[in-house]
């Protein structure tokens, strides 16, 4: 899948950028018991990232006289090169992340508008429009279709907490509205034409530009995610905080069901006592989920795994050479090497010179080789 989500923006502007991370989770790291890490994100997230397609960070760096610079480097930080520059006097950019394709980093623009810096540095911009931003919303996520050509946003009002989901191609100047159910998040893009969407009454479907939403399942359920050819999501207890936010589940059990829906299957029954949202398959069968109580990541199946880390990691996702798991705290990344045995830890620090905002001082980068389990 191309995301782990349910997602917080992370306002740093020390920002490592990344695709959702649930694809890269469900397609890497084989077997393991526990998940290394050291700087970068799930992000997303709802969130701020990490890693492109093809295993390129991307992060903005602070300048001098306030501006913030783009910058884009390998994995380990060699070869790094700026792609663009925002003024200090412009809007701030929150919830990056690369497009699906690896060709640009894209984010949301004061709320109004998705913004796409391509790694040659030609900036594309798309907002909702005039009369839907005039109401009163404003984006809160943004997915990405597989070619990168294609953009879903969720749109959030704030006088009502009313949800829709908007579709556009990137060269578009304005969204057009896909949804029209006053509950409505993008999840993730199936293909080139369709996205999944939910909502915190349990409805799971799919929209496609000019046709009404397609419902996959009866069955109530939240937290959908895409993995090898299926659509897995939580059913139990289906609540939210109301604001506008994703819903999380509790009492929970996993789903799944084919891309043109149907009667689902039952996966597991996790039924762990936390609310929580899932965010990916682990390869040895178990969840990658985060829970409501403090936005952590867990690994779960029958119980709850903590992830190795020093602190606690609010996202995880793995690398594009299916050996590094990454995640992140706040503001901080976190890099980890998956190795055969030993634990041991190694100075890495990918984005020298970076700044945090206030009151989010991102940590020194750690990498910790893991054992298996």
């Amino acid at each position: 899948m191309r995301h782990v989500r349910g997602l917080v923006p992370y306002l740093a502007l020390a920002l490592l950028v990344a695709v959702g991370a649930s694809a890269i989770v469900l397609t890497s790291l084989g077997s393991v018991s526990t998940v290394g890490v050291a700087p970068a994100d799930i992000a997303r997230p709802q969130g701020g990232q990490t890693l492109s397609a093809t295993g390129r960070i991307a992060y903005f760096k602070q300048e001098q006289n306030g501006d913030l610079t783009l910058w884009a480097a390998n994995f380990d930080g060699t070869r790094a090169r700026p792609l663009a520059t925002l003024p200090q006097s412009g809007p701030r950019p929150f919830s990056s992340r690369w497009t699906a394709d690896g060709g640009a980093i894209a984010f949301i623009n004061s709320g109004i508008g998705v913004s796409a810096i391509r790694v040659d540095g030609t900036r594309l911009d798309t907002v909702l429009p005039a009369d839907v931003r005039s109401a009163g919303f404003r984006i809160t996520d943004h997915r990405w279709s597989p070619s990168g050509r294609r953009v879903a946003v969720t749109a959030v009002r704030s006088n009502d907490n009313r949800s829709e989901v908007f579709i556009a191609s990137a060269t578009a100047p304005t969204f057009a509205r896909a949804t029209d159910l006053g509950d409505a998040f993008v999840a993730d893009w199936l293909d080139e034409e369709q996205v999944l969407v939910e909502s915190s009454r349990g409805l799971l479907g799919t929209v496609r530009s000019g046709f009404p939403l397609k419902r996959l399942t009866e069955r109530a359920g939240a937290s959908p995610v895409v993995s090898e050819g299926r659509i897995f999501f939580l059913t139990g207890k289906i609540g939210g905080p109301g604001d506008g936010a994703l819903p999380y589940v509790g009492e929970t059990v996993v789903w799944s069901v084919g891309p043109e829906g149907g009667e689902g299957r039952l996966e597991m029954r996790l039924s762990l006592g936390s609310e929580m949202r899932l965010d990916g398959r682990w390869p040895d069968g178990r969840y990658l989920v985060h829970l409501a109580r403090d936005r952590t990541q867990w690994l779960a199946s029958t119980r709850l795994v903590t992830l190795a880390s020093a602190i606690p990691l609010q996202r995880v996702i793995v690398g594009a050479d299916r050996k590094s798991a990454i995640g992140l705290a706040g503001a901080s990344p976190r890099h980890r090497r998956r190795r055969s045995s030993s634990c041991s830890t190694a100075s890495s620090a990918p984005t020298p010179g970076c700044r945090a905002a206030p009151d989010q001082s991102p940590s020194s980068a750690r990498e910790t080789r893991s054992a298996d389990s």
